[in-house]
């Protein structure tokens, strides 16, 4: 893969990592007042985690308005994308792997993308579509 291209599917691992909502990942938890904490959800099951999918779509999507062909290749590029992310982490890791990227900042969806580079590659081969 080219280094454009690279930078390309970073953009969209970017996108998706930055609108999924940070707030249920399972980080550990500082608590100085010793008062109940909430524990992270635990639930394997990606059904239980519904904004992680809207999230990681609408960023995957982009905002950019398509003709409707050219957005119906994306949202399929998009939907393989997550598919295998969801084939291959549970929620939780998913959520630690956003966070993580999101604090290393630029970089960070490069890693991601690189981690998922041999699944992206297959997308952009079954759907057409290259970021």
């Amino acid at each position: 893969m080219k280094f454009s291209n690279a930078i390309a599917l970073a953009v969209i691992s970017l996108c998706s990592l930055v609108v999924i909502p940070s707030t249920q990942a399972q980080t550990p938890t500082t608590n100085p007042n010793n008062a109940p904490v909430t524990p992270a959800p635990t639930s394997n099951d990606w059904k239980d985690f519904p904004d992680i999918t809207t999230g990681f779509m609408q960023g995957c999507m982009g905002t950019q308005t398509l003709p409707a062909d050219q957005k119906k290749i994306r949202q399929n590029f998009c939907q393989c994308a997550f598919t295998n992310y969801k084939n291959r982490y549970s929620p939780q890791v998913f959520m630690q792997m956003n966070n993580l990227a999101v604090q290393i900042g630029q970089n960070g969806p490069l890693l991601v993308s690189l981690m998922m580079k041999p699944e992206l590659d297959m997308c952009i081969t079954r759907t057409g579509y290259r970021p």
